[in-house]
């Protein structure tokens, strides 16, 4: 079971297993992980269980959320990481099962691999079609009223909400200022809820922290309905 250690000066204050899909980082009581002190937001950071991935999301906290001190915004974590909040620092501990294919592949690359000559050109074969595989980007379509249309994917996590600073903008007094994130990851899109009243829905099921997009998945935000699929880049 993955589990984080609150330290502060070499201290441990506590240790919280990931038991659920999520946990939150801030100072309000309410929170997983409660750090009393200033230099925190009222809700600072989450981390979300994706598959066998542990994603934190800075959730646009004044002071920001640094993994071994580079500020992020998203991030996956590794056994480890030293995740500073304020003057705390959170060691993030990955579950033992997580760890052991690591070891379990470093060690195959110092074995060497014979191959005959008929798998040697298959693997050779999917080299070269990976190769040639076109190059793809996110897509956002709004099949809503809301006339905001077809949107493409640029950044490496498009912020979704009502705050002037989100790359889609939407409206309503119970969205969210940022109430979701779409993120490019190497495996792919995902889709994080971030805050807000309005509910988060990917094809009719409610999700409270991340999750994978596939193609036409429909995505749903309040009165705001939308599909994300994938496309070549020209």
């Amino acid at each position: 079971m993955a589990k984080c250690i609150l330290t502060f000066k070499k201290k441990i204050i506590g240790e919280y297993p990931i038991t659920g899909d999520s946990i939150t980082i801030g100072r309000n009581q309410d929170n997983t992980i409660v750090i009393d002190n200033l230099a925190v937001s009222g809700y600072h950071a989450k981390i979300d269980k994706v598959g066998d991935d542990f994603i934190i999301t800075d959730l646009q906290s004044t002071n920001g959320t640094f993994i071994n001190r580079q500020k992020i915004v998203s991030h996956k974590l590794k056994h480890g990481d030293n995740i500073m909040i304020g003057k705390h620092i959170i060691l993030f501990v990955a579950p033992e099962k997580a760890k052991a294919p690591e070891k379990e592949k470093e060690a195959d690359f110092e074995k060497t691999v014979i191959l005959d000559s008929a798998r040697q050109k298959d693997l050779l074969a999917g080299d070269r079609k990976a190769a040639t595989e076109p190059e793809k980007i996110g897509v956002v379509n709004f099949i809503d009223n809301s006339g905001l249309g077809e949107i493409e994917l640029k950044k490496k996590l498009t912020k979704i909400g009502k705050s002037d600073t989100c790359d889609i903008k939407l409206s309503g007094m119970l969205i969210g200022q940022t109430a979701a994130t779409i993120s490019k990851r190497p495996s792919g899109y995902a889709i994080t809820f971030i805050g807000g009243m309005s509910k988060l829905k990917v094809n009719g099921k409610v999700v409270k922290g991340s999750v994978p997009l596939k193609d036409f998945d429909t995505i749903e935000i309040g009165g705001y309905k939308f599909q994300f699929y994938e496309k070549e880049v020209k």
